[in-house]
Parts: C-alpha cells; structure tokens; sequence
C-alpha cells in the first residue's frame, strides 16, 4: 500500500494559537522522487497533550468528498508517541512531545506504509487534520490533504 499525497491546503488557522503564516504543500524533489508534505507555521503556545488531533478521511465518490469510516482521535503526545502511521510519520522527521511555541519546520513528511495493511477500501480521498484545544475544543488549526491509496499487487 502507498499513499500519495496530491495537494494539500490550510482551511483555517486561529490567531490566538498561531501566527497568520502558516502553509502545508506538497512536494516532489526529482522525477522519479516520491511526493512529500512540508508543514511551516510559527505557534505562540507549547503543544502537548493540550492539544487533540483528529484525522478524517473522506472518499473521493461522483466527484464530490463523501465522508468515510476510516478516522482517528487522539491526543498530540499521545499519538507521537504512540501511534505507528500518524505518530510514526511524524517521529521519522524528528518531532517529539512537547513541541516548544516558536518556529515550526516539518520537511518532508511521508507516511510510514511498511506495516500498513495492505487492503484500503478505496483509490482517492481527502485527509483532513484538526486540531483542537483538548479541554474547550476549540479549534486551532484545520487542513486537508488529497492523497491517492495504490494498492500493491501480489501474485502473478
């Protein structure tokens, strides 16, 4: 199973939490180079498990988004520390929890697919990524990803 991101765009962004410069892309380095998401944002309050992650994806039916049952929850430090595709994701770029306010890099992130199952219920979706303050649920940050799922064949 491979995931490949196609574009990505931040929806909204809270200027109590982060500062209005924020940007998520999508990059490829070379021709034959795989596809890569770059997060950038400068945040004004250290994140822990303050802060609550939700992921969603959405399937991509008669052109149109269409919710899906394929979705995650969970705490920020938890699911750096925790989690192997999300959390795994983000630790193979060298996040760790808390994540200290000031300047935010993340380069050249790829999902961790080695022990993804290999069947996924469908070829193209949306990914979108909350983030919320755990205890008012307010909303920090809000993104999506289109990616596509390439499903691996085994056989002859």
């Amino acid at each position: 199973m491979d995931v490949i991101p196609e574009r990505a765009n931040v929806e909204y962004m809270n200027p109590k939490y982060i500062y209005p410069n924020g940007t998520v892309n999508v990059r490829r380095y070379g021709r034959k180079s795989r596809y890569y998401i770059n997060i950038s944002g400068t945040t004004k309050h250290t994140w822990n498990n303050n802060v609550t992650l939700t992921l969603g994806v959405s399937q991509l039916l008669h052109n149109e988004f269409r919710p899906s049952f394929v979705q995650l929850k969970m705490r920020l430090c938890d699911l750096i520390n925790n989690d192997p595709f999300v959390g795994g994701a983000v630790r193979n770029i060298g996040v760790v929890c808390p994540m200290r306010a000031g300047y935010q890099n993340l380069l050249n992130i790829t999902a961790p697919t080695e022990h993804f199952p290999s069947v996924f219920p469908f070829e193209h979706g949306r990914i979108e990524i909350s983030l919320n303050v755990t205890d008012t649920r307010e909303q920090m940050l809000l993104f999506y990803v289109v990616a596509s799922f390439k499903q691996e064949l085994t056989g002859k």
